[in-house]
């Protein structure tokens, strides 16, 4: 049975309805029917009219599931999945941001950059002193005038960004914060 015409008038229709039920979808079917044909008549061995009809469903069944595992490779991503990693832009954001700071902490002397550090590691006010070799009270004095120089900083640090971000000032082409 070579006559392609008279194929397709004779198991047609079993194959439309055997694919869809299958799939579901009557577009789907309708695909899969005639791809059925087109792998029949193209394919390499000869039809035998007594296992035609069943060598036409398996045909059917095999292209379904090739289309199952197509869409299954195809499905979307949805936006709710979660980066397991932090935000790129706010890593070099705090990356930039460490780097103006070491470059803004080099400006000072090695003692009151040394007693702020101490302090930010919890050390006490005399432990810092003695550590230095200073008074108490210029211990003190150090950490404090530090705090308040990086304070002013830190404010001037969201001053510009705050500037660039709204657009007030096109020349901001100067480090952030030096």
């Amino acid at each position: 049975m070579t006559d392609f015409h008279e194929l397709y008038t004779k198991y047609a229709g079993d194959i439309y309805r055997f694919a869809l039920f299958l799939s579901g979808n009557s577009v789907d079917a309708e695909d899969i029917t005639a791809e059925t044909f087109v792998r029949a008549i193209t394919g390499k061995s000869p039809l035998v009219s007594a296992t035609v009809k069943g060598y036409l469903l398996t045909i059917a069944k095999n292209l379904f599931l090739e289309s199952v595992r197509r869409r299954k490779k195809l499905s979307e991503l949805t936006p709710a999945i979660p980066c397991s990693g932090p935000d790129p832009e706010d890593s070099v954001s705090l990356k930039n941001e460490l780097e103006n700071l070491q470059e803004f902490l080099q400006t000072f002397s090695e003692v009151d950059r040394a007693a702020l550090l101490f302090r930010a590691d919890g050390l006490s006010y005399n432990e810092i002193a003695g550590a230095l070799n200073i008074s108490l009270a210029s211990a003190k004095v150090k950490v404090h005038r530090m705090r308040l120089k990086l304070a002013e900083w830190r404010m001037n640090c969201e001053m510009k960004e705050n500037e660039i971000i709204g657009g007030l000032n096109g020349e901001n082409s100067e480090k952030c914060c030096n």
